[in-house]
């Protein structure tokens, strides 16, 4: 190959890769807008085995984490990008209903401190959580 036809290809290869590397991005990462929508955010439930339901405009978003009186909950063998699950623990539940619909009920508390419930969601680089804070017996 000649040194013009060598330059000519890293010439076009450089120009691809500028444009392949444009700030295309709508937002940089961490900033995106609310597209989970919950109705609410946070909740506070009587001592009794009480439930709530929390629904969200937008269809696509997953649980990352939940959190019970400082304690994460493992649920790994749960798939929550599906439309409806069910994780279930002795103190708590967590049932996604629908694309838009989250049941959260809490098991009778009979100690004498407030439990408090954090159940994190996201939807591609947006984050939002729900806190229940359920009051003592």
């Amino acid at each position: 190959m000649t040194k013009k036809i060598k330059l000519n290809i890293i010439g076009i290869f450089i120009i691809f890769n500028a444009m392949s590397c444009s700030t295309s991005i709508s937002k940089p990462l961490g900033e995106w807008d609310d597209i989970i929508k919950l109705s609410q955010k946070e909740a506070t439930l009587s001592a009794e085995n009480s439930s709530i339901l929390i629904t969200t405009q937008g269809e696509w978003w997953w649980i990352s984490d939940i959190e019970f009186d400082g304690t994460q909950i493992d649920f790994s063998d749960i798939d929550t990008t599906q439309n409806n699950f069910i994780i279930e623990k002795p103190e708590f539940k967590i049932e996604r209903i629908n694309k838009t619909e989250i049941h959260i009920e809490i098991s009778k508390n009979t100690t004498d401190s407030v439990r408090v419930l954090y159940i994190s969601l996201e939807a591609g680089d947006y984050f939002d959580s729900i806190k229940i804070t359920q009051l003592s017996d």
